[in-house]
């Protein structure tokens, strides 16, 4: 394999017992470097490691790709390993070069809880990797949903400001959630991709890109299946699945209207930040006018301000912790949708191949009884009679001809009938297995998005009140008559 065009930095350090050996990074960035890039003045509460919960059960199957005896035994042992990742320290990378970039410190601990042997790794990725291993999983597990990426198709991209600090720190705790959401999910964690991602040194997954690109199956066989299920209906519906689409429906509506009303809570917090600025402008200026006042006028002022640096971190902390995370839900409940879309077209192509065996089996038993066909085939049959005629072609020949080629037609349907069920079955009952994995990450996520929304109000408000408590003094010092 080539060598990786990535700063990509190791230490892998086995550890026995309940003491781990101490050790160092290498070609590890400064703590000046790091800082510039990852805003450790804001959203502290989002820099932590998330955990693979190794409490939930491995699936046995996920309708995977090409796994192999051992791939399924090392998925099945996985439960035994706790594992941690945090993505942390940006820094952009082909400064002064036509493509710069952004790379971020993906550090895995690995806890094997039986032995308490520890192994760390820490490598330098960058978005492009994290949308490599998204596709790849995509691709081997096809009746899973994947966790979404962060969104890509933002104004960032437009404006030209996908390097500003804000943006690579949102970016940076959307790809931590990204590979959390993996961790959690009993299937996805254990895929060899996963490992490759946060364990390989030299790698690159534009070496891999090129690889699937060449190795891949042709786009006109994917686009062709595509166009024929399009045009199929589902004709007797799944009750499961119908409270599945509706349950994730109504979960992707409610969370775009919270969306949409938070959005006003924050456009009503930028406009409060301007206020409190401009009002502690206003009361410092006031304070060189009045200057038997001064002293109290600029400490109410420079509180003001503060208030408003105070009001614009709880926004900014809202908007990444909380709004970044309801943003991907949305696309996490679209991507189920897609998924269970998918399993209504498997239903359809079932359904429409069984149909089509009937026919085909009414037909040659009406043949083979000499039974005349009535409407539409009727008129078809007798066109069909007219032609041998002329054709000169014995009638009980030509039945018997149709009878042994309806024959080995059923024989195949009857194959295709028996394949398509036994693939719906298996991709229906991963699909309801896959909807428990739903939930569960579910309830892990909403735990962090609400508690990180009430950790940074505390926040908010404890500075406020600390902020006006130290006015307090100085405006008892005014003379009063």
């Amino acid at each position: 394999m080539q060598d990786s065009e990535y700063d990509n930095v190791v230490w892998d350090t086995k550890v026995s017992g309940d003491h781990e050996a101490s050790g160092s990074f290498a070609q590890q960035p400064s703590t000046e470097e790091a800082d510039e890039h990852t805003g450790n003045n804001r959203a502290s509460s989002g820099d932590v490691a998330y955990s693979a919960d190794t409490h939930m059960p491995a699936g046995q199957g996920s309708y995977t790709v090409g796994e192999s005896s051992k791939a399924h035994t090392e998925r099945q042992n996985n439960t035994d390993i706790d594992t941690q990742v945090t993505v942390d320290q940006p820094r952009k990378e082909g400064e002064g070069t036509s493509s710069p970039f952004i790379t971020y410190l993906v550090t895995t601990t690995r806890t094997n809880q039986e032995t308490r042997e520890i192994r760390r790794y820490a490598l330098r990725r960058r978005f492009q990797d994290f949308v490599w291993l998204h596709d790849q999983l995509k691709r081997q597990f096809m009746a899973c949903v994947v966790p979404p990426l962060p969104d890509k198709h933002r104004m960032e991209y437009l404006t030209g400001d996908r390097f500003s600090e804000e943006f690579v720190c949102k970016r940076k705790h959307g790809l931590q959630r990204f590979l959390s959401r993996v961790l959690l999910h009993p299937s996805l964690r254990a895929s060899h991709h996963v490992t490759v991602f946060l364990e390989a040194k030299d790698w690159s997954s534009e070496y891999e890109a090129k690889q699937a690109r060449s190795e891949g199956s042709g786009v006109l066989d994917t686009l062709g299946d595509t166009l024929m299920n399009t045009f199929s209906k589902v004709r007797k519906r799944d009750e499961r699945f119908a409270e599945m689409r509706d349950s994730v429906a109504r979960l992707e509506d409610n969370l775009s209207r919270t969306q949409k009303l938070y959005l006003r809570v924050i456009k009503r917090q930028q406009d409060l930040q301007q206020a409190y600025e401009g009002l502690g402008t206003g009361l410092i200026d006031l304070g060189d006018i009045e200057t038997g006042m001064t002293l109290g006028l600029v400490e109410a002022g420079n509180a003001l301000k503060a208030h408003h640096l105070a009001l614009k971190r709880l926004a900014e902390q809202t908007e990444d912790l909380f709004l970044g995370e309801i943003e991907e839900y949305i696309s996490y409940c679209e991507a189920y949708l897609e998924m269970l879309k998918e399993r209504d077209q498997k239903q359809a192509e079932f359904e429409d191949l069984t149909e089509y065996l009937q026919q085909t089996t009414a037909e040659r038993d009406r043949l083979t009884n000499y039974q005349s066909a009535v409407g539409v085939t009727a008129v078809a049959n007798f066109i069909k009679g007219k032609v041998r005629d002329l054709r000169g072609v014995d009638p009980a020949v030509s039945r018997q001809q149709r009878i042994e080629k309806l024959a080995a037609r059923i024989v195949e349907l009857e194959s295709a009938v028996d394949a398509s069920r036994d693939g719906l079955e298996m991709f229906s009952d991963l699909v309801i297995e896959d909807y428990d994995v739903f939930a569960h990450i579910k309830q892990h996520d909403f735990k962090r998005a609400f508690s990180a929304l009430a950790a940074s109000h505390i926040e908010f408000y404890s500075k406020a009140v600390d902020i006006w408590r130290n006015v307090i003094p100085e405006l008892e010092k005014l003379p009063v008559d």
